[in-house]
């Protein structure tokens, strides 16, 4: 009878394991989001020392230019890329490594020689004296980069922003172009910040394989939130993404703070003119740079 009574006090019973498995499964469900929380702010932290890297080589690629931005691509023969496609290889000589490219939150993750991943656009809004987007002719003079000179704000106005599905041959200055390039990725990306607007490849009918990762730009939703260029609605870190503006420095933001579009018309308007100023465009601008809505803009006036 004693030895019996000892057993019972040496053991647990099965309400006794279900109970302790039950509190586990409860503080693990707890604990799990915050885990996951705290990896993304590592990969965050990660990502915005990249962008800061970055942009402290193309700052040194500006000094050395004459103060101009860097021009990406100039294709010959007519061949045609989109203005500032092709930053990336531009730029290489001044960064330390190809890593930098890359976020590590990006799931496109195949840094394989030739091509690497491509965490990061190029604003096309640099390029102020380039050819109408709906221009098709093939004879246009190549475009002109702005000069930090033409920039109204700089500490405002945004340089390089989150990209997902992009991959270039870095490596290379001419990324690949003076051998056709890649089918379908070919080079490092720019755009504006509209939906549709992301330009990295020359094959169009597939360009929905490169989209933005910021989250809806400037409290714009895409006509057909199913078939969009943006990855979603909310971006790459934590409900935001991180940007590199044109003054080297870079900062975290809700994408819903951040104005796209064309470049405003003056630096006072309000993205797409509204509320309504005169000698402002309509829709599709960004907010210009004196504005009190967004915390930075794609336009750099």
């Amino acid at each position: 009878m004693r030895q019996n009574f000892k057993n019972r006090l040496n053991g647990f019973t099965l309400i006794e394991l279900l109970v302790v498995i039950a509190i586990i499964s409860i503080l693990a469900a707890i604990l799990f989001p915050v885990f996951m929380q705290s990896r993304e702010r590592a990969r965050q932290t990660v990502c915005i020392s990249n962008e800061r890297q970055l942009g402290l080589a193309i700052m040194q690629y500006i000094a050395d230019n004459n103060e101009q931005f860097p021009q990406g691509l100039q294709m010959a023969e007519g061949t045609r890329v989109w203005a500032g496609e092709g930053w990336g290889g531009q730029c290489r000589p001044y960064i330390n490594s190809t890593a930098l490219f890359r976020c590590p939150s990006d799931s496109n993750d195949s840094n394989s020689t030739p091509n690497y991943t491509i965490s990061y656009g190029y604003n096309y809004n640099l390029f102020p004296l380039s050819p109408s987007q709906e221009e098709e002719e093939e004879d246009y003079p190549p475009p002109l980069a702005a000069s930090l000179a033409d920039l109204n704000s700089p500490a405002r106005s945004v340089f390089l922003f989150a990209v997902s599905g992009v991959q270039a041959n870095v490596s290379d200055p001419r990324e690949g172009s003076e051998t056709g390039g890649v089918p379908g990725r070919n080079y490092s990306a720019s755009g504006n910040g509209l939906d549709n607007r992301l330009y990295a490849q020359r094959d169009w009918s597939t360009r929905t394989e490169n989209q933005y990762a910021t989250g809806y730009l400037g409290s714009r939703i895409p006509p057909d939130v199913t078939k969009t260029q943006f990855v979603n609605s909310s971006g790459r870190h934590t409900n935001g993404s991180n940007f590199l503006l044109c003054d080297g420095h870079a900062r975290w933001l809700s994408g819903s703070n951040v104005s796209s579009g064309v470049n405003a018309s003056l630096p006072n308007c309000f993205q797409d003119n509204q509320p309504a100023l005169a000698g402002c465009d309509g829709s599709f601008h960004a907010s210009g740079t004196e504005s009190a809505f967004p915390a930075i803009t794609f336009s750099i006036r």
